[in-house]
């Protein structure tokens, strides 16, 4: 036996390939992985950076109007907390290193981070201002709320996201304005540099009569100061109410307004496409919980629409409000107004249970599942989520009819163990047409016409009248013909069993007759 064929040279094999595949994964480097990727260590870690916010402007407001070293004792406290905060931060940096499969990714993802954490070091201890990029760490946080929001109610959901970035962005800018002014603005110009605000004030009876003294000098920036100026100055557009006199004031205030324009884009642009969407959505009339006995459409296709109007135009089903669930990249689609009047869309994967249960499959009385490829899915891919909505389906309402489009008939076995009612193999029909239309040429006319309720001839199942039981199949199809103008081509029986064209078959209580006619005929009783 050759190497290449022994089974036990193969198991060496991959005994032996086993640690260069998982050699950047180590069972301690998951469980850390693991633990910072739950929520709530995000959380605490905003929590950390925001009480690491808070101490640095608390200190920046004390340093700026303590002028006789009366609060340096408070100063230093405030410091020190500070520093114990951001010590927290590099053993979290330094966990992630360790537990990061790829070290660029991780200086890549967190280089802000290690720049926050340098004023911890006393060499670094001019640059404290760095302290304020702590503040872009919350940005994190917005992944986590939005991962969560998928519990929130889909009203809640609509635009959350860019709500939630939007406000986000807001806040940021000013409270890194308002610690980067008290910072550089927090002392006033005197003829002979930079002075601190105290000492300007001690020195401020001499100043009077001093003519040295420039008339135009600033005023100290306090927190008050500092943040009316970086909300005025977002919201203006300028610089308010004076220009800074430093020059990286100037940078900070070039910095808030070039911000502010940009909100006020987001800000518009999200509001805008709400509107629109509300527009859009204007005429339904219908609301989430207030849909009963409707029909669910999974997924959606160029079929869907197809469907949707042959409900509008056969009787059982033309008033029926009609759910759409799917995921859809960027806007619904857009349907004719005729239908959208019944029609109500949900952006969501349809395979999931908070979904069909917002969409009211505990009280729909119809589910169809359409073959979904979007994404570039394989035929695969879609048939197994076909499969997994319809199982999905039938486990939380039994009572519901359920239809799939399979694009494999292998798969349909899954469908009849899991009590599906029906499937359809799409590709196959299409090709059964071709087929008949080689064979026997005009009849794709007749299949055109039987196979649509929006003109001329088409399929019915009606329930047998009571005054028919125990007549033979070519009496009822006279009488049909004769009274109704229709033609009897099955029966099904109450077990399920459908019977095309029999030869010898009596109807019993139960049966269901499938007539061909214009419109849905009325047996009586």
């Amino acid at each position: 036996m050759s190497a290449s064929t022994d089974p036990r040279h193969s198991a060496s094999s991959q005994k032996r390939s086993v640690p260069a595949v998982v050699a950047g994964s180590r069972p301690w480097q998951q469980r850390l992985g693991k633990f910072f990727a739950r929520p709530g260590v995000e959380l605490i870690i905003g929590g950390l950076v925001l009480i690491s916010v808070g101490l640095t402007l608390i200190e920046f407001t004390v340093a700026s109007n303590d002028g006789t070293g009366e609060h340096e004792q408070l100063v230093y406290q405030l410091a020190l907390a500070n520093d114990s905060v951001t010590m927290v931060f590099v053993v979290e940096l330094a966990l992630r290193f360790m537990a990061a499969r790829s070290k660029r990714r991780f200086f890549r993802e967190y280089w802000i981070d290690l720049i926050a954490v340098l004023p911890l070091f006393r060499v670094f201890r001019v640059a404290r201002a760095v302290r304020l990029l702590r503040l872009l760490r919350l940005l994190r946080l917005f992944g986590v709320v939005s991962r969560l929001s998928i519990h929130f109610p889909e009203v809640m959901r609509r635009g959350f996201v860019e709500y939630l970035f939007t406000c986000g962005m807001l806040v940021l800018t000013v409270l890194f304005a308002t610690g980067a002014m008290m910072y550089f603005e927090g002392q006033r110009e005197t003829a002979t540099g930079y002075a601190t605000e105290t000492d300007v004030a001690s020195n401020s009876s001499d100043a009077a009569d001093s003519s040295d003294v420039d008339s135009d000098e600033a005023a100290a920036f306090g927190f008050q100061d500092a943040f009316w100026f970086s909300v005025y100055s977002l919201f203006a557009g300028e610089p308010i109410p004076n220009a800074p006199r430093t020059l990286a004031g100037k940078f900070v205030s070039v910095f808030v307004m070039f911000m502010g324009l940009t909100i006020f884009a987001m800000f518009t642009g999200t509001v805008s496409a709400f509107m629109v969407e509300r527009l859009r959505m204007e005429g339904t009339g219908m609301q989430w919980d207030e849909l009963f006995n409707h029909v669910i459409i999974c997924g959606w296709n160029n079929k869907a629409e197809i469907i949707i109007r042959e409900f509008r135009a056969s009787r059982g089903f033309s008033e029926k409000a009609v759910a759409v669930i799917s995921q859809f990249e960027g806007e619904p689609p857009q349907v004719a107004a005729d239908l959208r009047k019944q029609m109500i869309f949900l952006n969501d994967d349809f395979t999931r249970i908070p979904a069909l249960e917002q969409a009211g499959v505990h009280r729909a009385s119809t589910c169809i599942i359409l073959s979904d490829r979007h994404g570039g899915r394989s035929e695969q891919d879609a048939d197994a989520r076909t499969i997994l909505a319809a199982l999905t389906v039938e486990k939380l309402n039994p009572a519901v009819y359920t239809c799939a489009e399979l694009l494999n008939r292998s798969y349909g076995t899954h469908l009849q163990v899991g009590n599906v009612n029906d499937f359809v193999v799409s590709g196959e029909y299409g090709a059964y047409l071709l087929a008949h239309a080689c064979m026997n040429k005009g009849m794709i006319g007749v299949f055109s016409e039987l196979m649509t309720y929006q003109h001329g001839n088409g399929f019915f199942r009606v329930p047998l009248p009571a005054s028919w039981v125990d007549r033979p199949f070519v009496d009822v199809l006279t009488e049909l013909k004769h009274r109704h103008d229709a033609i009897l081509v099955a029966a099904e029986t109450p077990q399920g069993r459908m019977l095309v064209n029999p030869r010898d078959h009596r109807f019993s209580a139960g049966d269901q007759l499938i007539i061909i006619a214009e419109r849905e005929p009325q047996l009586g009783s």
